[in-house]
């Protein structure tokens, strides 16, 4: 449409013009005007060709040498034909093991990798401070879960002494008591009765000292190991406490190497460490490969350009063609449909471009006065008809 309106300015005519003037136009004005507007199509249809045949020829060029570049390659000597067979397949393992790189998911963030990457000297020995504190936890842990039942059994151990000790002092005071009355009741026999009652009375004293120093003995030896558990029980406070401290200054250390590589555990800095790694290795992979590649392609292009061919770098797309005859068959097929099908539009664009030529002049030939205008169209679009 745009090119029809320039076509258009140049006639000075314009639709709304011929709308409005129609009914103040005998007929033969009108023919006119349907004259100069039939004569605007065709010459546009003249233009349009002209340079779709262009467009045209240039691609079908193109594909011709293609072809021509095929023919130089299967012309090559074998041994410079080898060497571009197995630069192909070279290329073709670095593409692919670049896309499988370039699709690998990925390990950590961004910032991940930055913040590791800032750190990397001091994440090693990092990882194997926090082993030693985090085995020395576990020790202090078990240590002082130790402490807490030992003090617990020493606890109860006291307890059980105290109650032995008490039921000594009763059963101590409940044997005197006995004895005292058994003393009292011989003494009022005696007194009452005349007995004789000194050699039993004399038995069951010495029976119930007798029992009365077992008794003190127990209790005795209770107290004393009353004392002991009551010594254990401080040191293991003591220990407890030394513990405690170690434990406050293990967690100290703990927390600010947590805090300095933002992990809650050691396993979690390995695990960030290893994936840092493990990307870094794939970026030196991607690099390598990336130079290889640079490498076979420029020898590829180079070998290809010797060999005479028109547009070398084009095969570098095509890789799979120079390995493949299979695919290298495909290749010639395409380019065989596609310069048929380009035949067959050159063939019917210059049937149009004809068919308006022959409109053209047969307009002018009815409207010499046109001449001048058209002649003015096709020079400006450097077309000699």
């Amino acid at each position: 449409m745009g090119l029809l309106a320039r076509l258009g300015r140049l006639f000075r005519r314009s639709e709304i013009e011929e709308d409005t003037e129609l009914e103040s136009m005998d007929r033969q004005e009108q023919d006119w005007r349907e004259e100069e507007s039939e004569l605007t199509h065709h010459l546009g249809q003249i233009v349009d060709s002209t340079y779709e045949m262009e467009d045209l020829k240039r691609e079908y060029e193109l594909v011709t040498s293609y072809f021509s570049d095929i023919q130089k390659i299967e012309q090559m000597e074998p041994e410079r034909l080898r060497t571009l067979e197995d630069d192909a397949r070279k290329i073709m393992q670095l593409e692919e093991s670049r896309q499988e790189l370039q699709h690998t998911t990925k390990r950590i963030s961004t910032e991940q990798y930055k913040f590791y990457m800032h750190l990397e000297r001091e994440v090693p020995d990092a990882i194997r401070r926090l082993k030693e504190l985090e085995e020395m936890r576990g020790k202090i842990k078990r240590d002082l879960e130790y402490l807490e039942g030992e003090k617990g059994s020493l606890r109860y151990e006291d307890e059980e002494l105290q109650r032995r000790q008490g039921k000594l002092r009763t059963a101590a005071m409940v044997i005197g008591g006995l004895v005292v009355l058994t003393v009292i009741g011989f003494l009022v026999l005696t007194l009452q009765y005349d007995l004789e009652m000194t050699v039993a009375a004399s038995c069951i004293a010495i029976g119930a000292i007798f029992i009365e120093f077992l008794l003190f003995l127990g209790h005795n030896r209770a107290g004393q190991e009353r004392r002991l558990c009551i010594q254990k029980q401080n040191r293991a406070i003591q220990l407890q406490n030394k513990v405690k401290i170690k434990w406050l200054n293990n967690t100290n250390s703990l927390d600010f190497l947590y805090s300095r590589f933002e992990v809650n555990s050691r396993k979690e800095l390995e695990y960030n460490w290893e994936q840092y790694r493990l990307t870094v290795e794939e970026e030196e992979r991607y690099q390598r490969n990336t130079g290889d590649l640079r490498v076979y392609q420029d020898e590829m292009v180079t070998n290809l350009t010797q060999a005479g061919l028109a547009d070398p770098e084009i095969w570098l797309k095509q890789v799979v063609a120079l390995v493949d005859r299979r695919e290298m068959v495909e290749v010639k097929h395409s380019l065989n449909v596609r310069r048929q099908r380009l035949r067959d539009q050159m063939k019917q664009n210059e049937e149009n471009r004809q068919n308006s030529i022959v409109c053209v002049k047969s307009i002018l030939t009815e409207n010499p006065e046109l001449k001048d205008q058209a002649r003015e169209v096709l020079t400006s679009y450097h077309i000699a008809v």
